[in-house]
């Protein structure tokens, strides 16, 4: 049996709610009414934001479709608040009720609408469609997961389909219930929730401007607490200090906290050539009307010369990270920032299992001479968007068009249904990637499902995606390449650097296996860090430091008399996995038994004692290496 799905907690799983104002709270006091508010709790990680113009649209034609009522979501905050799923999966907030949850199916490339009780409480009266009269027999004994029968049903006002919410009504109670075809073939409805409807719409209606002013002392706190952290972080060093503005929100929110410190710092925007043309726009018109110091970070866009070799980028194999972003923004410190910098970023604990982590002050371990700090790392979406209208700061127009990120369009750590809508927005963008992505996965021996369904974006499907793909007959696995070739380049040759040495290369070999198993088998040569995130492996060894890429980059910072021995270990140690046979022979020659071969080698980092003795067994990285003639030198 698979593990279960691991829970992500990274902070509080409630917000609050004002009745008498009908407004989202974000601490429990008011600062309109000076009321308190009533604790709502969300599912985590409770990342709550609000609801866009085209996520409004969205729904209230699923509610209309559905119930034939939306009017009553007009003039009221909706709120949205991710939660578990194979893909975009949304908890509905309507004056402080959840109300429904809507998911969006990729296997039809539509959303679907679940109804919560408090919903079917608000629609009892309203909806013309989906609506269950039932027998009041069935109120003699408990009625939550009690299966109702069609000869218990006295009235439908329309046809039902397996799947559907239904709503109930049962003597005087109003339920949920949901259509389901049972075993012998026959149609029912489960009651998923039942009880005596207690609520209606706020007779207030409610706007930004009011959520706003009722949150002001939580925002001034906020503010005011992220303002001095930066300023005595300021206050202790000498570096030159910038703003890392991707023209996303989180970015827009750690950047006016920033200016609120330390004016005319110097804003860097990596321009991939893989961004939105508003987010570009954006960004370019925002700084320009405030007379920011805007640096944009663009070299020739090589992403497109490296799909070639290594194939569509994976949320486990970001190699497009180092060719368009990592890659130009260590070249611009390198040079403008000589001696160090700070850079200010907006990353939350909140985005994440891997961000989840994030400390106020870090290192960059895969940027030299550069610190992060993270001003905003413990807000949630709700109070960056509510910060941002109160210091009436407009927000990228691509928000409104319901993207919930801001990043490359093509970016396989995005949802599919954010894939899909690229496909509205921008039609021919969707349809540039999407035909590579088809011939691709010819060439490949897979089917076309696998790219309509977003499988492309994972070397190593979650066990979610393979559950999926089993019961619908579809093969995840792409034929063995047919390319053998090793290719090893010295990319900018053999050079000091500092008052060390440098060597950087480029392995080109065929990608069998996630990059993450590549990081983990590093553990075996010293301390590795990993980021999924950049697609990118930092390695200390004692006087040395080694940065490995997704995409074969490979950079070593070491004392010459060291750099070319470890180069060749960490060749070495790319080959033993990615071009593992699996016959057992290092597994065998641990005497820690910190190996096993499942699909390639992986190492237990807790037993492993670097002694090295796997490694002298491995016949095909012994091969290997002495096809590379720069190591037989």
């Amino acid at each position: 049996m698979r593990n279960k799905q691991r829970t992500f907690h990274p902070g509080r799983s409630n917000i609050f709610w004002c009745d008498d104002c009908n407004v989202p709270l974000l601490s429990n006091s008011c600062s309109l009414c000076g009321g308190s508010g009533k604790f709502v709790y969300l599912s985590p990680p409770a990342d709550v934001r609000l609801c866009s113009e085209a996520g409004r649209n969205l729904i209230k034609d699923l509610f209309e479709i559905n119930y034939g009522s939306s009017g009553f979501l007009d003039n009221r905050i909706i709120l949205f608040n991710k939660i578990a799923g194979i893909d975009r999966r949304d908890q509905v907030v309507v004056d402080g009720h959840l109300i429904a949850s809507i998911s969006f199916d990729i296997t039809t490339g539509i959303y679907k609408l679940d109804l919560e009780l408090a919903g079917a409480f608000l629609l009892a009266e309203k909806a013309i469609k989906k609506v269950v009269i039932c027998s009041e027999a069935l109120r003699k004994g408990h009625l939550k997961g009690k299966w109702i029968e069609k000869h218990q049903v006295i009235e439908s006002n329309s046809g039902l389909n397996d799947g559907d919410s239904v709503i109930l009504k049962i003597g005087g109670l109003v339920g949920v219930g949901i259509v389901r075809t049972r075993d012998n073939g026959s149609s029912a409805i489960r009651v998923k929730d039942i009880g005596r409807r207690n609520l209606s719409l706020n007779q207030h209606s409610s706007d930004i401007n009011s959520a706003v002013k009722a949150n002001e002392t939580h925002l001034l706190r906020l503010e005011q607490t992220a303002v001095r952290e930066l300023k005595g972080y300021f206050n202790r060093i000498d570096q030159p200090v910038n703003v890392s503005f991707s023209g996303g929100k989180d970015s827009l929110a750690a950047l006016a906290l920033t200016l609120r410190a330390k004016p005319n710092v110097e804003l860097l925007f990596i321009n991939t050539g893989l961004e939105f043309p508003e987010t570009v726009n954006y960004v370019q018109r925002f700084c320009s009307e405030r007379k920011l110091k805007l640096r944009i970070i663009q070299e020739k866009n090589k992403f497109f010369e490296q799909l070639e070799i290594f194939g569509p980028p994976a949320k486990d194999f970001r190699w497009c990270c180092k060719t368009n972003k990592l890659g130009p923004l260590t070249s611009y410190i390198e040079k403008h920032y000589p001696k160090g910098c700070v850079t200010v970023e907006g990353r939350r604990i909140y985005e994440s299992f891997s961000r989840a982590r994030i400390q106020a002050v870090e290192k960059n371990p895969f940027v030299p001479n550069q610190t992060t700090l993270c001003p905003i790392r413990n807000w949630n979406a709700l109070e960056v968007m509510i910060y941002l209208n109160w210091k009436k700061l407009p927000l990228n127009p691509l928000y409104e068009k319901d993207y919930e990120r801001i990043g490359c369009w093509l970016c396989p750590a995005a949802l599919q249904s954010e894939l899909a809508n690229t496909k509205k927005t921008h039609p021919q963008l969707y349809n540039e990637w999407t035909s590579y992505l088809q011939d691709w996965a010819k060439n490949n021996g897979l089917e076309a499902k696998y790219i309509d369904w977003g499988f492309w974006r994972w070397k190593k499907h979650p066990s979610k995606v393979m559950d999926l793909a089993q019961s619908y007959g579809i093969n995840l696995r792409t034929k063995p390449t047919e390319k053998k070739d090793i290719r090893f380049d010295i990319v900018k040759g053999v050079s000091p650097c500092g008052l060390k040495f440098s060597i950087e290369a480029k392995l080109t070999i065929p990608q069998n296996y996630p990059f993450e198993s590549v990081a983990k088998a590093l553990t075996m040569l010293g301390k590795t860090k990993y980021s999924d995130e950049l697609g990118v492996a930092n390695l200390t060894l004692d006087d040395c430091s080694c940065t490995l890429f997704a995409n074969g980059h490979i950079l070593v910072i070491a004392p010459e008399r060291k750099a070319k021995s470890i180069l060749k270990k960490l060749v070495e140690t790319i080959l033993r996995v990615q071009m593992c046979t699996g016959c057992g022979i290092c597994e065998k020659s641990c005497p820690q038994e910190a190996l096993k071969i499942i699909e390639t080698m992986e190492v237990d980092e807790k037993r492993c004692n670097l002694c090295g003795k796997c490694a002298k067994g491995c016949i095909i990285a012994n091969q290997a290496l002495k096809m590379i003639t720069f190591f037989a030198s």
